[in-house]
């Protein structure tokens, strides 16, 4: 199985690379960007059919629980 594990900040985290792009962005004369949110993408190849493995590898491993939220999809 195949699974993506995404990982961002939570909203209420401020998120300083994201609001970095967003001022390059607008440097470039992309004004219609009003926001920007930075994450990462985890592509994870496993054996077994258990999706909720993913979210135990954010739990031990991938993510700070007070800053961060994981979101994990099955990529088929």
């Amino acid at each position: 199985m195949k699974i993506n594990i995404i990982v961002t900040l939570k909203d209420n985290v401020e998120d300083a690379e994201g609001q970095s792009v967003l001022k390059a962005l607008h440097l470039l004369g992309y004004d219609e960007v009003s926001n920007v949110r930075t994450g990462k993408v985890y592509y994870i190849e496993m054996k077994g059919n258990d999706l909720s493995k993913g979210y135990e590898f954010c739990d031990k491993l991938l993510a700070n629980p007070v800053i961060n939220k994981c979101k994990v999809e099955r990529d088929d």
